[in-house]
């Protein structure tokens, strides 16, 4: 079924980024500019719960369901044995994942308006997770030859696919932050 293969056409892959921006565009248009009048520091206390919270669920998802539940574990291998393929998760899958366990969740518990909010900042979050798996495997010019923040990400990440060829320990799970690889000691770099 098209809808849900995991490798994409060029135009499969860019769209879901596009996806993802206009979702992001279209929650912050609508809470800044529909949401009830007061509600402006509520709404943006949701919203950065909602991006800081991406980084453990990056961290978590990365680490345990991409490497260890079945079938998730085989179609991430297929990432790690031809890392410059695109390779992803449907879109109808991801999208699927954020209504039912983030932003349904959220309204049943907290009301329309901060699950819209907690769903943007996360939505945001998997939007720059995304943009930097892609960055760490291809060239975005764009980004400049010289970031600096970039070639860390894309060395920690390097790191994370020399382990799961045999030649590093296991580890560097976190694409966006490496925060949570230090916290839980799966951070492996040598210190020099």
């Amino acid at each position: 079924m098209p809808l849900l293969r995991l490798e994409h056409s060029p135009a499969a892959y860019c769209a879901d980024f596009v996806l993802y921006a206009a979702a992001s565009v279209a929650m912050a248009l609508t809470l800044v500019f529909t949401s009830p009048t007061g509600m402006g520091t509520r709404l943006t206390a949701w919203a950065l719960a909602g991006g800081v919270a991406w980084t453990p669920v990056e961290y978590l998802l990365h680490r345990f369901v991409l490497h260890g539940v079945a079938p998730f574990d085989r179609w991430h291998a297929e990432h790690h044995r031809r890392p410059t393929a695109l390779i992803g998760s449907p879109t109808l899958i991801s999208a699927s994942l954020f209504a039912i366990l983030a932003f349904m969740p959220a309204w049943a518990a907290a009301g329309l308006w901060p699950a819209t909010a907690l769903t943007f900042g996360l939505v945001s979050g998997y939007l720059a997770y995304g943009l930097t798996h892609h960055a760490t495997h291809h060239a975005v010019p764009w980004l400049g030859r010289n970031n600096a923040w970039l070639a860390r990400r894309r060395r920690w990440h390097a790191l994370h696919h020399a382990a799961r060829a045999g030649l590093a320990p296991l580890g560097h799970y976190g694409v966006s932050s490496g925060l949570w690889d230090q916290v839980f000691g799966t951070e492996h770099i040598r210190k020099t």
